[in-house]
């Protein structure tokens, strides 16, 4: 730990969009944790909270911590018009109460467990279809082959978005996620070259255009999906649609995006600790009841959602170290999964831990992951096919796995495969 000029904490070679952190940021968190758990980061003029507790505390103090606290890579000048000025504030990532409350209200019924429990055939048939395409091959690029498009047809089906923009839709995501900024007074943002930034933004005019036609038509003849049911829900007080027009647009927009990218890389991750671990693997080949554990004790250690951002409303202090008013804070909520206090050897992908699920890789409070639900339904009975079928599919070894350096997901793009064709049925 150093402070630099302000007298602040700083943890030495910190660099959240380094390959080397973003691969396998448990030691930088160790290491935070035991010098500086709440540390200042001057590239970003942000504060990182890495324990448990304290990541917990900040998350449930939204009067402290405002959620309005991400913001975007500004479009070129040419298309500012076409981009909604709220574009990012009416996510739910981005919302305090009441309008979080409203809006998560309004989507919250269909997320839960009994309800989702209708998609598991859904999900057997997506996973069953997509292996039958590559089974013979005896290789494939898991992610693009299996996780991607699984997960992001499980939403297409959930939300009633037409299947023909399938491709669209992840390009989308990965566009969205790429040009989310921690929004500092200071105007701070990642860097993104000049051609990065007008070809995502000319395909996120599109994808606005796109929601809301859809939204539109949807209004017009409700089809029974999710996105009839949100615009068919009203307010108790007035009658009147609960949530407006404009926030639904953003809201599918963003259910479609976290919806497909998370869970695929969580599924991602479960097939490199399963590779990794011959003893796991094997207890988990002749007992697949144990894949609920994996889920969760690869949420615990890894996570899909590194963390999110907050704004201090006043000035704090946090995990004995003071945090001034309008601060940018990101709650590292991989690093409570790595936290000693609450998960002894907590290095270690243990799927027999007693507490593997009281992570918080889906977040804590208000703000906690509205579709959890459906991501552990998803990567499970996912696996369970996949296991099935190819029980001996493993990652390929000698390759370098990239992530995608932002800091809201956890996204590998590529992830090659292989198996013995013979085994696989």
């Amino acid at each position: 730990m150093s402070t630099d000029a302000t007298a602040f904490p700083v943890l030495e070679g910190f660099d959240p969009f380094s390959q080397e952190f973003l691969s396998n940021p448990v030691p930088t968190i160790k290491r935070a944790q035991q010098e500086c758990p709440v540390f200042y980061y001057p590239p970003l003029r942000m504060w990182v909270v890495t324990k448990y507790d304290d990541i917990c505390r900040a998350a449930r103090d939204f009067e402290t911590f405002s959620s309005k606290a991400t913001a975007y890579v500004p479009p070129p000048d040419d298309l500012r018009a076409k981009i909604p000025e709220d574009f990012i504030a009416n996510h739910f990532i981005s919302l305090d109460p009441p309008e979080h409350t409203t809006d998560r209200t309004a989507v919250a019924r269909q997320f839960l467990p009994r309800e989702l429990q209708k998609q598991e055939p859904v999900i057997r048939a997506i996973a069953n279809r997509l292996i039958d395409g590559f089974i013979a091959k005896g290789s494939c690029d898991f992610m693009q082959e299996f996780c991607y498009p699984l997960s992001l047809n499980v939403i297409i089906n959930l939300l009633g978005v037409p299947p023909d923009r399938a491709d669209d839709y992840r390009i989308w995501t990965e566009d969205l996620f790429s040009v989310l900024t921690p929004k500092t007074k200071d105007a701070v943002t990642r860097p993104m070259s000049e051609e990065e930034r007008r070809e995502r933004w000319t395909r996120l005019a599109a994808s606005q255009a796109f929601f809301e036609d859809f939204v539109a038509e949807r209004a017009r003849c409700p089809m029974g999906d999710l996105t009839s049911q949100i615009l068919e829900v009203k307010d108790k007080a007035t009658g009147e649609q609960a949530m407006p027009t404009p926030r639904i647009v953003r809201k599918i927009h963003e259910l479609v995006a976290a919806g497909n990218d998370t869970t695929a890389n969580l599924m991602g991750l479960m097939l490199i600790y399963l590779t990794a671990h011959a003893a796991e693997r094997a207890q988990v080949s002749a007992d697949p009841a144990l894949l609920s554990n994996v889920v969760e004790e690869t949420l615990r250690l890894r996570g899909t959602s590194p963390g999110l951002f907050r704004i201090t409303t006043r000035p704090v202090e946090l995990g004995g170290t003071h945090i001034p008013e309008g601060a940018l804070v990101w709650l590292l909520f991989i690093g409570g999964g790595v936290d000693e206090s609450h998960f002894p050897d907590s290095e270690k992908w243990d799927i027999h831990r007693p507490n593997r699920d009281k992570h918080l890789a889906f977040g804590h409070g208000r703000h906690a992951c509205l579709g959890n639900p459906l991501a552990r339904l998803e990567a499970r009975v996912a696996f369970e096919e996949l296991l099935r079928r190819i029980p001996d599919i493993r990652v390929t070894p000698g390759q370098t796995v990239q992530y995608l350096p932002v800091m809201t997901v956890t996204t590998i793009n590529h992830l090659r495969a292989e198996w013995t064709v013979a085994a696989a049925g």
